[in-house]
């Protein structure tokens, strides 16, 4: 990261982050009910940027939203060097190390098709084409694309993980994207985005009579999200907008004519929890030294980051067996999915 780079956060941060927030709100945006209260009170401990973020939670619906929200300045600002830049080597590695999750997504369609598979699938917020690049194996004969923003995008083109890429919001591509789709896969997207129900509609819009949307995303009802508090991973704040519970995203479904035909609850659940903890807390307690975000670090703390951080893949080794071995299979057991998967079919 260059100086100019760091001048530039350090200019922005000096203006002071409350400007990236909205109003607070009083009412849920998805049911119009007042009767909320605070669900989670915390700060950005993935990449240590400064600012406060609340989590609210409707009594009545139990939508749960970020409150107050961020703007489209502060999007800009969290997000930037998180996919890209100079967060860009350790998401890609994140995204690699993750093939497990991959597999029970693609063969969510298993039963709806021949057994080619579908003909042509787009993934919504594909990042770099993981997703693609896994569920080829599955689907060999399906055509896989991608829409994102960023430059991951080209990225996953170049290595030949995705067909055809649609740069950008998807807003800026209906009538590119409209009937040409068996599937249009949206894993862990609609709580990025800053209203899930008009992302629905472009779906719904853009979908030919037959073809399948796939969603899943993270289900903040989840008892580890107590257990875990500010440092479990599926709050993901600030970049999490919202988190839908699966009695709303199947009624929204159902309204706009796309019909739920499978849903998996347990079978969605994304064990790490200790481990993703582990890791959030010693990044909140010492940072990458480079981050430009930050202030200039002194050999102290340099010294400090090196120390964890070289004994941190020790302790990873034992909580990955604890959450492999032990929290994720009782949550598949008894309950409390951080994640819930919907197909849906949309209907004529």
């Amino acid at each position: 990261m260059s100086e100019a780079e760091r001048a530039r956060y350090q200019e922005e941060i000096a203006r002071g982050w409350s400007r990236f927030f909205e109003p607070r709100r009083y009412d849920c945006p998805w049911c119009g009910s007042h009767d909320l209260t605070q669900r989670l009170r915390t700060t950005d401990i993935m990449q240590r940027k400064p600012g406060v973020f609340y989590m609210d939670r409707c009594k009545t619906c139990n939508h749960v939203f970020q409150n107050p929200r961020l703007n489209i300045e502060g999007l800009e600002f969290y997000y930037r060097d998180f996919y890209d830049g100079f967060g860009r080597e350790f998401i890609d590695g994140v995204f690699s190390s993750q093939g497990w999750l991959y597999e029970p997504r693609a063969k969510i369609v298993e039963g709806f098709f021949s057994p080619e598979g579908p003909k042509n699938w787009l993934d919504v917020g594909t990042g770099y084409g993981h997703f693609a690049n896994d569920a080829r194996k599955i689907w060999p004969n399906t055509t896989f694309d991608g829409l994102d923003m960023g430059s991951s995008l080209f990225t996953g083109k170049e290595r030949g993980w995705l067909d055809t890429i649609y740069p950008g919001e998807i807003d800026d591509h209906v009538e590119a994207i409209r009937h040409r789709y068996d599937v249009i896969s949206m894993h862990h997207y609609l709580e990025h985005v800053r209203d899930p129900r008009h992302d629905l509609d472009v779906v719904a819009d853009v979908l030919r009579e037959g073809a399948f949307v796939s969603i899943e995303v993270p289900d903040a009802q989840s008892w580890l999200g107590k257990a875990f508090g500010r440092w479990w991973a599926p709050w993901y704040q600030p970049q999490h907008q919202h988190m839908l519970p699966l009695p709303n995203l199947l009624s929204a479904l159902k309204e706009r004519g796309l019909n739920p035909v499978r849903v998996q609850h347990r079978e969605a659940h994304i064990a790490g929890e200790l481990s993703c903890a582990v890791i959030f807390f010693l990044t909140h307690v010492s940072p990458n030294p480079d981050s430009p975000w930050l202030p200039e670090r002194t050999p102290a703390q340099r010294k400090l980051h090196e120390g964890i951080w070289k004994v941190a893949p020790k302790v990873l080794q034992q909580t990955f067996k604890a959450d492999f071995k032990y929290l994720g299979p009782a949550v598949m057991k008894f309950g409390g999915s951080n994640a819930f998967r919907v197909l849906a079919r949309k209907e004529g």
